[in-house]
């Protein structure tokens, strides 16, 4: 039984005993109370009490799939019967790559509720609370040459940033490759899976996280500052609104990419970068060294200046911060 099921029979801010609330969603009590209990871990805002049975103690903001499907409508690169929101899922770009029929995967979206085992880049987990964040993935056949998809997480990033603008207004940053921050905390992550399928195009995932309202433990878990869209937002909001207006924005990128790949976004993406002008480590074949960031190069690549004074570029693996970022160059 879908959690949001459960969760649609339970009142807001009201007490419900536990027998009706069984009968209501036609579970008996020891089920009914594991339900509970795995919402209340994914963080989910549930009272129990043994006498007064439970109480939703916060209204929950439920992804509309009907309202999506309206808004995809708008977009001549997007089929909205090929969108779907689920309540749980393992990961929305696990889900993506093993779609079985190649001819229903192009423009495919999949919306979630809550990962299960969701992924970030090099094997990390992506961590959310149930109900209050955005996961979603979208699916590509890239006809292009695989050299070229180099650039395309930051072309995203890029069309995500400008959305999530409107809510934030000025002061997001992007984090070579694929992180969007707010004031040194991550609000949103990037996750892009390409794939070969023989002599045809390849399969392209894109997958995005955006924190949208979890706790402060969550911190504690991934081991690095969080930044909740909700803490930051200057207007009032809809997880629907916003889920659309991103797979909008990533379709419109996509396309434009596969056309013109990443150099029309070079400027706008460094003039968000949050690495420029500020001392960097950064890997190149496994050699760890320290300079000033200088932006990325037109086909995505970050670019270095080491204390030597040679520029190098970074294609691949990590680029972060020194453990003195506050220092200059020149």
């Amino acid at each position: 039984m879908p959690h949001r099921h459960l969760l649609k029979q339970m009142p807001l801010a009201q007490w419900i005993n536990a027998a009706d609330l069984a009968q209501r969603t036609c579970l008996d009590q020891r089920t009914l109370d594991h339900h509970v209990h795995t919402l209340i871990k994914d963080g989910v805002a549930i009272g129990c009490c043994k006498r007064r049975g439970y109480c939703l103690l916060e209204a929950v903001d439920f992804i509309d799939q009907g309202e999506l499907i309206d808004m995809l409508k708008a977009s001549p690169l997007l089929r909205p019967e090929r969108l779907e929101v689920l309540d749980e899922v393992d990961s929305t770009n696990t889900r993506l790559l093993g779609w079985p029929e190649l001819s229903g995967f192009h423009g495919r979206a999949c919306v979630t509720e809550f990962q299960t085992a969701g992924r970030g880049r090099h094997g990390k987990r992506w961590h959310g609370a149930r109900y209050r964040n955005v996961m979603l993935s979208l699916a590509w056949q890239w006809s292009g040459s695989f050299d070229l998809v180099t650039g395309l997480s930051l072309s995203i990033g890029l069309a995500v940033a400008r959305v999530l603008s409107q809510w934030t207004g000025p002061g997001l940053q992007l984090k070579w490759p694929n992180d969007i921050m707010f004031s040194g905390g991550k609000l949103a992550g990037i996750l892009i899976d390409v794939t070969p399928t023989g002599d045809g195009p390849f399969r392209v995932v894109v997958g995005l996280g955006v924190n949208v309202c979890n706790s402060p433990h969550l911190e504690q878990v991934v081991d690095q500052r969080v930044i909740n869209l909700q803490d930051i937002a200057i207007r009032s909001m809809s997880r629907t609104q916003l889920t659309g207006e991103l797979i909008l924005a990533m379709a419109l990128a996509l396309d434009r990419f596969e056309k013109l790949g990443f150099a029309p976004d070079q400027v706008a993406w460094n003039q968000c970068d949050r690495f420029r002008g500020r001392t960097v480590l950064a890997s190149i074949d496994g050699e760890v060294f320290e300079g000033e960031g200088y932006g990325v190069d037109s086909e995505g690549r970050y670019r270095i200046i080491d204390t030597s004074g040679n520029e190098q570029a970074v294609s691949a693996g990590e680029v972060k911060l020194s453990a003195n970022p506050n220092q200059r160059f020149r």
